[in-house]
């Protein structure tokens, strides 16, 4: 069966946004290709043509998606082929490491014609500036909403008995790393670090169960606010560091200095907190059962989840000047251009085929 995987490579975080577009793809590549252009220029639409097509080829593929706007593309991944497309424009703006070599620029802006674009000049303008706007408020949001959650897990912390946890989570750790290790195919990364999830216009999206369908043995972990989810990940990730595995770690969308899945290729294992892994998991841990959480602050979780709304719908203000970017710019493409562009690229890629 083909493998699709749906991944956030950046996000709409307390920390503004969070790129961690470098682990798309590692060095040890055949073909980067990196578009540059304008919006409504089809880089999404040519990026999700090309893997739909490689889909049907029979191979596995992986999408990354924006987090400003999750149903666009900004990368795909052809991992046996290691040859990826991605967007290179701001926020997450990217250039080639080995131009000339493995990785290459395609510039749809060549297609733009500037006599149309001009009639649209001052409504551009003042998109951007509104975008530019929106997006500061949703992370001023977010940051707030950092804050009271992290005095939220400060007062939970109280209230646990951090030994019984101590002694659960090194059974824990016991448990996972008995598993005996095999070999893998290696992609190039030691450490590769992206998002499952992400806060966006629409809402909070999470692509996590798209990872978690494809691996043998899933861990979860549960636990509210404060009682040490993201410790125990920690812990982990430094135990598999030390064996030397080649480990993906997910971050938490709104603190990415969290950690919310630790995935350990060699053991073909996957230990999370995501609410999806209460699904697919074959064990289990429950860090509640050393909380006592009969005198959690009610009004400080209500002010969080409040202000991460707001945050969301500061998002959507941004999806709306994007909107109107968009429609400025597509009357003025030649989409004739950017499909030969496509068709150029599709057969380059065909030619990795042995």
């Amino acid at each position: 069966m083909t493998k699709i995987r749906r991944i956030f490579p950046g996000g709409n975080t307390a920390s503004g946004f969070y790129s961690l577009h470098d682990n798309i793809i590692s060095k040890d590549r055949n073909r980067l290709y990196i578009f540059k252009g304008m919006p409504g220029g089809g880089k999404s639409s040519l990026m999700r043509d090309l893997g739909e097509r490689m889909i049907s080829e029979g191979y596995d593929i992986e999408y990354h998606h924006c987090p400003s706007d999750p149903k666009s593309i900004d990368a795909i991944v052809i991992d046996k082929l290691k040859i990826c497309l991605l967007d290179g424009t701001a926020p997450h703006t990217m250039d080639p490491t080995y131009p000339g070599l493995t990785d290459k620029i395609i510039d749809l802006a060549q297609f733009i014609d500037a006599n149309i674009l001009e009639n649209n000049k001052k409504e551009i303008i003042e998109a951007k500036a509104n975008n530019k706007y929106a997006y500061r408020k949703a992370f001023n949001y977010f940051k707030a909403a950092k804050i009271i959650l992290e005095e939220i897990a400060e007062d939970n912390r109280l209230k646990l008995d951090i030994e019984e946890v101590n002694k659960e989570s090194k059974r824990f750790i016991e448990k996972i790393f008995s598993k005996e290790a095999s070999q893998i195919v290696s992609n190039g990364f030691k450490e590769r670090h992206l998002f499952s999830t992400a806060y966006t216009p629409h809402g909070f999206v999470d692509y996590t169960n798209t990872i978690l369908e494809w691996v043998t043995d899933i861990h979860y972990i549960n636990g509210d606010i404060g009682t040490g989810k993201s410790t125990l990940l920690n812990r982990i990730l430094e135990e598999g560091r030390l064996r030397n595995y080649a480990i993906e770690i997910y971050h938490n969308s709104l603190i990415p200095e969290k950690i919310e899945s630790v995935f350990i290729k060699e053991l073909d294992t996957i230990i999370t907190s995501n609410k999806h892994g209460e699904h697919f998991a074959k064990t289990k841990i429950d860090l509640n059962k050393f909380f006592d959480n009969s005198k959690i602050n009610i009004e400080e979780y209500k002010m969080f989840n409040s202000l991460v709304d707001k945050g969301v719908k500061s998002l959507n203000g941004a999806k709306e000047n994007h909107f109107i970017l968009e429609k400025c710019y597509r009357p003025s493409v030649d989409f004739a251009g950017v499909t030969k562009v496509r068709e150029e690229i599709f057969d380059e890629i065909l030619s990795y085929i042995n």
